[in-house]
């Protein structure tokens, strides 16, 4: 009798075992396997989405391939070099095709002109004269233009002292 008992309790457990939880939880209205997979895999395409979307809105395209001005030709002073236009809150910003370098170092990207003018301000120093420039819908402030990748990692590198948010920026 009592070798009957434990083979039916053997049973049981392995009968329980072998088929899972699921079919208690089932009983108890408690979610199952398939609904705990299903939820996990809902969660994974809801991040993948998310990444996804601040993947697209975070990525900086370059300025001159989405962002077309019109600007009427502007003032050149005596030694050819084209005068900053006052913006419309009068923040002087350097005109795009007065932009012949490859390279630049970038200490901040705003969307206000009181950001960029205290920016500005106080990069005064660090390399070259900070000026700034319009694209993607934000004013860049940069700190110095440079022609090869080298030269710029070399002017980043000294910037980083006095500006460690400072980054390049590659024109095309």
């Amino acid at each position: 009798m009592d070798m009957d008992r434990r083979l039916l309790t053997v049973l049981a457990l392995s009968a329980v075992l072998v088929s899972g939880c699921d079919w208690i939880r089932a009983r108890l209205d408690m979610p199952t396997s398939d609904d705990i997979a299903r939820k996990r895999e809902l969660i994974a395409r809801k991040e993948a989405d998310q990444k996804a979307a601040v993947a697209s809105s975070d990525s900086l395209v370059p300025a001159d391939s989405t962002v077309r001005i019109a600007v009427p030709e502007p003032e050149t002073s005596q030694t050819g070099i084209q005068k900053p236009e006052p913006s419309a809150s009068g923040l002087n910003l350097t005109p795009r095709s007065n932009l012949d370098k490859t390279y630049y170092i970038i200490v901040g990207a705003f969307r206000t002109d009181q950001l960029v003018a205290r920016s500005l301000k106080d990069n005064e120093g660090i390399l070259e004269v900070p000026f700034a420039f319009e694209g993607n819908g934000l004013k860049y402030v940069a700190i110095g233009g440079y022609d090869t990748l080298e030269e710029a990692r070399k002017a980043l590198y000294t910037a980083h002292q006095k500006a460690p948010e400072a980054w390049v920026y590659k024109k095309k």
